[in-house]
């Protein structure tokens, strides 16, 4: 019999020692566990704007009418030996434009990338059209690409009878080239030629960019890390390593650290779309919205919210200091549109009552 008690025991020692692991390990689940690589970037990893201006021929009849494409396109015959006169071009087929794209960071002679083309005359369409090989140059004048090739609109127009505009898909006068632009020359960065490198985080956040140069010192003990400014760390690269600095950083940026839930809310007033992090609350604040009756009630006793209708408007009481996921239960509870909860939202942040940082977009 005591053998017996003593198995029992022991049975419910595990339980109760697996049920806290649980418990410990659900605490940790709900911190955000993130590599620095997620938040942030290294110096010098980077993109360079581009632009040119070009020639999109093979339209039908959806070009330009102006003087603009058409002094282009005599040039480009002129430069191919070809003699013409301004007045002897009098096809619509060809449109004016400009090229712009990215290079990408590191990139080397020979790489590609994507482009974007607009039109800047008075074409109607750039649907079918082919663009003839246009010079990109950076900010310091210097050519870095040539882009061509066919543009794709993702879109189109549908005429009906009589030729009169019908349905149009996407916009028409704006196309996109993938992998039309290729490198002829590449940006002159070496990672870390100073023997140092920054991380430069996303958001510039004090308490943010004080944890990363901790799991720095965790990992590599402290000195190698230092703070320049809220969201950029200066990392110097240990000698050991200086001859591949690139391995070094990409250790760094492996390393996780525990970051807070963001205190934000973001509306996007266009979509309708709201999205709102967990930790953001309200204080007490009383607001009337289209027949909707908010109140926050510090002083609310009954242990949560409540909902109430009334003869003349619905009435949506919750307890003070209480989350934004709570009131946007208590309002979906009596039928509350996106539109409210975007107008209700700014109001609360307008009156301060808001814990959070409102973004809209």
């Amino acid at each position: 019999m005591a053998a017996t008690k003593s198995i029992y025991r022991s049975i419910i020692s595990v339980i109760i020692t697996a049920f806290l692991v649980i418990i410990t390990n659900q605490s940790l689940f709900a911190q955000a566990q993130v590599r620095i690589k997620d938040i942030s970037m290294m110096s010098g990893n980077r993109e360079y704007q581009v632009i040119g201006y070009g020639l999109v021929t093979g339209l039908n009849g959806t070009g330009d009418k102006g003087e603009m494409s058409t002094e282009m396109m005599r040039g480009m015959l002129q430069n191919m030996g070809m003699e013409v006169n301004s007045s002897q071009i009098v096809s619509k087929n060809a449109a004016a434009v400009v090229v712009t794209g990215m290079l990408p960071s590191y990139g080397r002679p020979g790489e590609s990338f994507d482009i974007t083309i607009s039109s800047i005359g008075d074409s109607k369409s750039l649907m079918g059209g082919v663009l003839l090989p246009t010079l990109l140059k950076g900010g310091d004048g210097q050519v870095y690409a040539v882009a061509q090739g066919n543009v794709s609109i993702g879109g189109f127009e549908a005429t009906t009878g009589g030729g009169n505009r019908g349905v149009q898909k996407n916009h028409l006068t704006v196309g996109y080239i993938t992998g039309g632009a290729i490198m002829e020359r590449g940006v002159e960065d070496r990672f870390a030629r100073s023997g140092k490198f920054s991380i430069l985080l996303q958001e510039k956040d004090a308490v943010l960019t004080r944890k990363v140069k901790e799991a720095v010192d965790r990992r590599y003990g402290a000195g190698w890390a230092t703070i320049t400014n809220p969201g950029q760390i200066e990392v110097t690269v240990p000698k050991s390593m200086s001859d591949d600095p690139v391995s070094f950083a990409a250790n760094i940026e492996n390393l996780t650290l525990t970051i807070d839930e963001p205190n934000r809310v973001v509306i996007n007033e266009r979509t309708g779309t709201v999205i709102v992090g967990n930790n953001v609350r309200i204080s007490k604040v009383v607001i009337s919205h289209n027949g909707i009756r908010i109140a926050v009630d510090e002083n609310n006793n009954n242990g949560g919210g409540r909902n109430r209708n009334e003869k003349q408007a619905s009435m949506v009481e919750v307890q003070g200091e209480t989350t934004v996921n709570d009131l946007v239960e208590a309002l979906n509870a009596v039928g509350a549109t996106p539109k409210d909860l975007i107008a209700i939202f700014e109001a609360i942040n307008a009156a301060g009552a808001l814990h959070g940082e409102l973004k809209l977009m």
